[in-house]
């Protein structure tokens, strides 16, 4: 078995849920011989021999495992929570970092915690700045080893509909929030996916409905009723627009109560990495999820996704990677590194 399949597994082997990172930062830690610079986030960063310098990118947390979660290499998978997203990226950060020397470019390593929680706790915003300068970022989240370029910002708002508290044996005595809502439900439903075109690659925006509740006993008629709304953006949209859209899909619908917001990622050009596409002959699409991306180029970082891991299996209830991605991913990123 691959030495990439192994360490995979030992990697997901380590519970790594959000805020609960601390025992694969301590592994780490022991592998690289450095200290967190804050909390559980690590740069790894080599002398610099005034070359280009790459930077590889890593989120150490998983969302929470599924009941039913397998660990092991398995027919010829490696089986585990974050197995995709994004530990055998991990593992990859960790074979170069290994071998460094024998790459033509200075490196730098950057594991961080809290990508998968709320945007405001993520680790790589808390220690960017302290990120020596980078002619070139991958982020090693899945992507089947293709190249993902930008990504989807995204915008989670809390929508609430006002009705009229009353007895659910007497309800024409009040006004029911769940049906004062349906209006807003079904203009929700009928916004369906618009495509926008950034850099040659598609984006698709879609607003999404994700959670819902009303606050009262069984036996009231409820008087409140809120829905989480999801905005997924195109590149070259900001948060501010995207929250004025939203307002005006909505408009006297609901009260919109923005919750967070992230940065949509720009689809950035680099000659480092446009002739390792050309010479490896990779495939680029657009990124139809968000990723820390984003906060890069944000920063002027030319940056793009590429990893092992099938996006399909993120977050998924017997989430693995295959151990033949491994071996055909691995070839790819070498020869970023040497060129």
């Amino acid at each position: 078995m691959s030495e990439l399949a192994q360490r995979t597994l030992e990697l997901v082997s380590i519970p790594s849920v959000t805020r609960e990172e601390g025992a694969l930062c301590r592994f780490l830690q022991d592998w690289a011989g450095v200290e967190p610079v804050w909390r559980c986030n690590l740069i790894l960063q080599g002398e610099s021999r005034g070359r280009p310098r790459v930077g590889l990118f890593g989120h150490l947390d998983t969302v929470l495992p599924a009941a039913d979660q397998p660990l092991g290499i398995i027919q010829g998978r490696v089986y585990g929570c974050g197995a995709s997203d994004m530990k055998a990226g991990l593992a990859f950060m960790m074979a170069a970092w290994e071998r460094r020397a024998e790459w033509s470019c200075d490196l730098v390593a950057v594991f961080y915690d809290r990508e998968e929680g709320p945007g405001e706790e993520n680790g790589l915003e808390l220690i960017l700045d302290r990120v020596p300068p980078l002619d070139l970022a991958i982020v090693l989240e899945p992507t089947d080893n293709q190249v993902q370029k930008g990504c989807v910002g995204s915008l989670h708002a809390r929508v609430s509909v006002a009705g009229k508290r009353a007895h659910s044996a007497r309800p024409w005595q009040g006004e029911n929030a769940l049906y004062k809502a349906l209006p807003l439900l079904e203009k929700l439903r009928s916004v369906g996916v618009r495509e926008v075109e950034v850099g040659g690659l598609i984006f698709r925006e879609v607003v999404t409905p994700t959670t819902a509740a009303t606050i009262n006993s069984r036996n009231v008629v409820p008087d409140h009723f809120e829905l989480n709304v999801n905005y997924r953006f195109a590149p070259g949209k900001t948060a501010r627009l995207a929250e004025e859209e939203l307002r005006a899909l909505v408009g006297d619908l609901g009260r919109v109560e923005v919750l967070d917001a992230s940065p949509s990622g720009q689809v950035a050009s680099h000659p480092l990495l446009e002739s390792w596409i050309a010479a490896c002959g990779l495939e680029v699409e657009p990124k139809q999820a968000w990723t820390d991306v984003a906060r890069l180029t944000e920063k002027g970082i030319p940056a793009a996704n590429f990893g092992p891991g099938d996006p399909s299996q993120a977050h998924q209830a017997r989430e693995h990677v295959s151990v033949e991605a491994l071996e055909r991913g691995w070839p790819l990123l070498e020869r970023l590194l040497r060129s």
